[in-house]
């Protein structure tokens, strides 16, 4: 015989089958109730999401439909762009560390003095130098003949000129394009 156990002042009496089925029916319509009240808070919230992702996507393809979405060739080119752009910052940033960590300075290879065709010797500017070793890759590369890893050395040494002239307040020479000097 099962033991249940019963709160003081309740008391327990047998009921009829009319009043057991009344008492099921009662019960039967809150369990409905309970699960249509269920459903309805449940179903609310997902029907609004969904609307609300349903217009998303709806403004997001009427937007892109009209842009032209990049081809898998021009999506590679830039990673590969962007990659080497990378790789020469760290070997710019990492041999001038190395350089001087060793005593060196990151000067311009062109000499402070400078002596003219005509004899005269002037004092150039730090950003006279700069464009001047800029000049100097500018012809080396326009003689053309140049290796895989000469023309690779001259791309560095052109970076390195440009971050070091924009450091140091230089103006852009006519050696460096535009876009060499944005990028």
């Amino acid at each position: 015989m099962p033991i249940a156990a019963v709160p003081q002042g309740v008391e327990l009496r047998k009921i009829s089958a009319v009043q057991k089925r009344a008492l099921d029916d009662l019960l039967g319509k809150q369990r409905e109730n309970n699960l249509l009240e269920t459903t309805i808070s449940t179903a609310i919230p997902a029907l609004a999401f969904a609307g609300v992702g349903g217009a998303a996507i709806l403004v997001a393809y009427s937007y892109l439909k009209d842009i032209e979405l990049p081809t898998a060739k021009e999506v590679a080119k830039a990673v590969t762009v962007a990659a080497g752009d990378v790789v020469s910052d760290v070997i710019i940033d990492v041999g001038g560390g190395v350089a001087r960590a060793a005593g060196f300075e990151d000067d311009p290879t062109t000499p402070v003095e400078f002596t003219l065709a005509s004899g005269r010797v002037v004092e150039l500017s730090r950003c006279q130098r700069w464009e001047t070793d800029a000049t100097a890759i500018l012809e080396r590369v326009q003689k053309g003949n140049l290796s895989k890893s000469e023309t690779v050395q001259a791309a560095l040494a052109t970076k390195r000129v440009i971050k070091n002239m924009k450091k140091e307040g230089c103006d852009r020479p006519l050696a460096i394009s535009t876009a060499q000097w944005n990028a």
